[in-house]
């Protein structure tokens, strides 16, 4: 199943606000999808969300129940995105800042809400 993110709130995140044409499409396809370092499961789910931005390459969001965050630390790091929100960051071991979440995004973007993305090049394998 597709969704296709739209500036429809009642107040659009000032990237849509400024921006109303820019794309984010949501996933949700019938597999399951593995994140592991270090030969580690730290996330496998078949709900997980691919989110498609722009030209970035796509990326994979774990629901936080499927994603081992007793193993995880939050750290002090978080970065702003006028169509997301603020992202707060996860550390796994030594890897610092390899997860990042959106705790409180925008209205457009709910459907993530707490879910979980890893940078995939630090992990062992692509997860997509």
């Amino acid at each position: 199943m597709e969704t296709e993110v739209t500036p429809g709130a009642a107040e659009p995140s000032p990237g849509f606000a400024k921006n109303p044409d820019y794309r984010i499409v949501l996933e949700r396809p019938d597999r399951e999808f593995v994140a592991t370092l270090q030969d580690k499961v730290l996330a496998r789910s078949r709900r997980a969300i691919i989110l498609r931005e722009g030209d970035y390459p796509p990326v994979v969001y774990f629901p936080p129940e499927d994603v081992r965050l007793d193993l995880a630390t939050m750290s002090d790091k978080d970065t702003y995105c006028p169509y997301k929100g603020m992202a707060s960051y996860w550390s796994f071991g030594i890897e610092n800042n390899l997860a990042w979440s959106y705790e409180d995004p925008f209205e457009e973007m709910l459907d993530i809400k707490g879910y979980v993305s890893f940078y995939m090049d630090r992990l062992d394998d692509p997860v997509i």
